[in-house]
């Protein structure tokens, strides 16, 4: 969407707008909480939960294009069609990224007269260019002389590149870089949800005691109920939604449980019955997309689990400290596991996988 060319001739007005600023008008910020509040109604079936009010519309005292800046993060965009039908019926129009030019995120133009009169930008969870806008949302509301400065900055730029409206966007980069750099600000995973281990990565440290291995098989034991209450009532189109961008569905996650705990509880068998045997690994990958995992009812995992993780349970508190100790050996890692450390690495593990459940649930609105 650049300047004007003999290719984009037969484009709507909206699309190739001259850069024209207004006035700082104080009426943008209660426009900005109308829409994100109108947004959100819209965008939740898709998993949005929060529409943000950004750019220089969001700064009182700013000049600006008098066009609202709003941003949302959406789970996925395999809902991208239906999300685009929506909102064409309050007048939004969908910018393909070969147009946008800004792949990493899904553009849309709210149009009303041919006129531009806001836009909505969709980012992936996780994606950082979705955290850096706040910041610097956040830090020119903080300090009135950045604000000043972009404002002045704006004014000027709109003037050089008032036919051109991406090399006016593109010139303010600098300005903001400088600010995220001057805040000593690095997006990183610790300021976005991780989706893949939304409870964190498993961690112990110091030794294991016998309450501590007490509590673990507690959670072994009772993963089964967790599980159904985090699949209650989902539908067969819930069930096939993956966790996160390019993950495994809730289906596969569910057969991924019930596939990986028999084999660790056929370790468990193996170590106390051999001398430090060495376990058979698998490519939980390939086992996700056969058909049992990527199709079959989830019920057939859940039954398997909750018998398993009974008889699992049964199995742990028979066990002495001298089992505990045993160990086994894995090809893959070359490492030697003790069983009171595998223990606890699989009641994170049901938990972890129930999270990416519980997690994609509310972020659906589900």
């Amino acid at each position: 969407m650049a300047r004007m060319s003999d290719s984009t001739r037969d484009w709507p007005k909206w699309a190739t707008e001259e850069v024209r600023l207004a006035d700082a008008n104080p009426r943008w910020l209660s426009a900005g909480e109308k829409l994100s509040a109108r947004l959100e109604e819209i965008l939740k079936p898709y998993g949005v939960m929060h529409v943000e009010h950004i750019g220089s519309t969001a700064i009182p005292g700013l000049p600006a294009k008098p066009i609202l800046d709003m941003m949302a993060q959406v789970p996925s965009y395999d809902t991208l069609k239906m999300i685009a039908e929506a909102l064409a019926l309050d007048n939004w129009n969908y910018v393909p990224p070969e147009l946008d030019l800004r792949p990493f995120r899904r553009f849309f133009v709210q149009a009303i007269d041919d006129r531009s009169v806001a836009h909505l930008h969709l980012y992936l969870l996780g994606e950082h260019r979705y955290e850096e806008q706040l910041v610097f949302r956040d830090a020119l509301l903080d300090r009135r002389e950045w604000a000043m400065a972009y404002g002045q900055l704006k004014v000027e730029l709109a003037e050089l590149y008032r036919h051109d409206r991406e090399a006016y966007t593109n010139a303010k980069a600098d300005f903001i870089e400088k600010i995220l750099h001057e805040l000593k600000v690095k997006v990183t995973r610790d300021m976005i949800p991780d989706l893949k281990y939304p409870i964190g990565r498993f961690k112990h440290e110091g030794p294991i005691t016998s309450e501590q291995r007490e509590r673990w098989i507690d959670e072994i034991e009772s993963l089964p109920t967790m599980l159904l209450k985090a699949l209650a009532d989902l539908s067969d189109e819930q069930l096939d939604t993956p966790y996160r961008p390019d993950g495994w569905t809730v289906r596969q996650v569910v057969h991924h449980i019930g596939d990986s705990h028999l084999n660790s509880f056929a370790r468990f068998k193996l170590a106390l019955t051999e001398e430090q045997p060495a376990i058979k690994p698998y490519y939980e990958e390939r086992w996700a997309i056969l058909p049992d995992a990527s199709d079959a009812p989830v019920q057939l995992s859940t039954s398997l689990i909750s018998g398993l993780h009974a008889r699992w349970a049964y199995f742990l508190r028979a066990m002495t400290e001298t089992d505990y100790a045993k160990t086994f050996f894995h090809p893959s890692s070359q490492r030697i596991s003790r069983l009171d450390e595998t223990l606890g690495l699989y009641a994170w593990h049901g938990r972890h996988h129930v999270a990416h459940i519980t997690s994609l649930r509310e972020r659906m609105g589900w």
